[in-house]
Parts: structure tokens; sequence; C-alpha cells
């Protein structure tokens, strides 16, 4: 299966899966008026996404330690079950692998178009998207809507070098040669998550933390790397793993509350 294709099903799928959710979210936002405090209910969520990742495997060799920040929606349902999707961007300077031997000097320099020193930095940037499926335990939790929460995920992820040339006077890195350099690498991951969730009264309280892992089944998409001369077409395990932590803003209608008169 080519990517184009493998991207059209994947998006075919997540726009499925995002209707599916609306929907969920609409029949609840019509019926959920019960206290969070006294009943599981069915809770539509948007939250916004932090995490810290340490490399493993095949990613080990190409980054350090890096930051993703991103957003998701889920909807909890009265079981505790959880369905939802997230996206997340990926971004860090812990570069281990220079990409950009061939023109470099005897002492690890780049000469610009003036003939001066070329100031270059490289970087980490990418991005995932992944459909997710769990369960909200009520373990050691103040309500029955919170507790230990557990995801497990599947979609896809991409990751690359950038190669930057901070005064634009290096002929090399300019367009259309970068793709020679930035080692685009993307393909199917899988992704876990076990941590734990809190709900209040409050839509300003609400939040998770916890740990998560990463599997990704990649390969270098570029047809050439231009510092290897050579064509990189090995499959690749790149394993990541960190803290996440989201903050949560429930989409749902509180119970209204209760007044007694003498």
């Amino acid at each position: 299966m080519n990517l184009r294709l493998l991207m059209n099903n994947l998006k075919n799928i997540l726009h499925s899966f995002v209707f599916i959710l609306l929907m969920l979210g609409m029949v609840n936002s019509g019926s959920a008026q019960k206290s969070i405090r006294d009943s599981a209910i069915i809770i539509p969520h948007i939250d916004l996404v932090y995490s810290f990742q340490l490399p493993a495997g095949d990613l080990v060799n190409r980054f350090g330690f890096y930051h993703t920040i991103g957003g998701a929606f889920y909807v909890k349902d009265r079981k505790g079950f959880v369905y939802g999707f997230d996206g997340q961007v990926q971004f860090g300077d812990q570069l281990k692998e220079d990409p950009i031997t061939n023109f470099t000097t005897s002492n690890n320099q780049v000469i610009n178009g003036d003939g001066n020193y070329a100031t270059m930095k490289g970087s980490m940037r990418g991005f995932r998207f992944t459909g997710q499926f769990g369960k909200v335990f009520n373990i050691l939790s103040p309500n029955p809507n919170s507790g230990l929460k557990v995801i497990v995920g599947a979609g896809f992820w991409q990751h690359r070098i950038r190669v930057e040339d901070t005064e634009n006077k290096v002929a090399q890195v300019k367009f259309p040669y970068q793709n020679g350099y930035d080692r685009m690498t993307n393909g199917f991951m899988l992704t876990e998550f076990v941590g734990y969730q809190f709900f209040s009264e409050s839509r300003l309280v609400n939040f998770y933390f916890g740990v998560e892992f990463n599997q990704g089944f990649t390969k270098n998409r570029r047809k050439y790397n231009f510092s290897e001369k050579r064509r990189d077409d090995r499959s690749r395990l790149d394993l990541s793993y960190g803290f996440k932590l989201g903050w949560v803003i429930p989409m749902y209608r509180r119970a209204p509350k209760e007044f007694y008169y003498n």
C-alpha cells in the first residue's frame, strides 16, 4: 500500500470516528444533567495536552529528549469506557544525527555563499495523530467518574530533522535540496497510556496525568540521503516514553442546584 493511499484511508477512518463521537456528544448534551459527584455520566471533553518524551529504539540514535503539545477529543461513557482521538506536534533541539556531513569542513563548520562560517541549527520536528480506546477505573477516586485511566491507540507518526541556516546563505539547504537532508520518516504507530483522571463539578479543575509509551513502525520516505550518498529504505522501530499531562474541558450540562424552603 503506498503512502498516499494509507493517508487517505486514515483520513476516512478519522472522519468517521469524529462523526460518531460528535453524535455521542450531541445525545449527551441533551440528557446528561446528573451530578459528577453522585453518578457516572457520559462526558465528552476536549483536552489540551503536553508531554515530555525520551527516545528509545532507533529514535535514540537521531534525537534526544523532546516535547509534544496538542489536543484531543474524548467521550467517557457511563461504564467508564473512553473513546477518542488526539493530534500532537513534536519539537526539540537535541539532535544526535548529523545530516550535512557531506559539505562540512574538517573542523565541522559550514562555509556560506559569502565565504564565511555559517550559523547552522538542527532540531526535531514531527507530528502524530491516533484513534484511542480505554477505560477509567473507579479506583482511589472522589467520585464515580474519576480514577485510574488506561488507554491504547493506533495511528500515524512522522518526524524529521529540521536543518536551519539562520542567515539563509547556504545554497545546499535551500529549496529544493533540503529534502535530501531532513530524513523525513513516518509510518504506523501504537501508543499506550496509564495514569490518573480527575473530573470535578467545576469546569476549570479537570485533568489527567501519567506515563505514555509509543512504538513507531516507520521508514525514511526520502528518495536519497545526500550526506550518505544512498537511499535509506530500512525498516525502523522508533520508540519513546515519557510523562503526559492533559487539561480537560468537559462539555456537559451540569445538574441544577437544589434549593429548599421552609
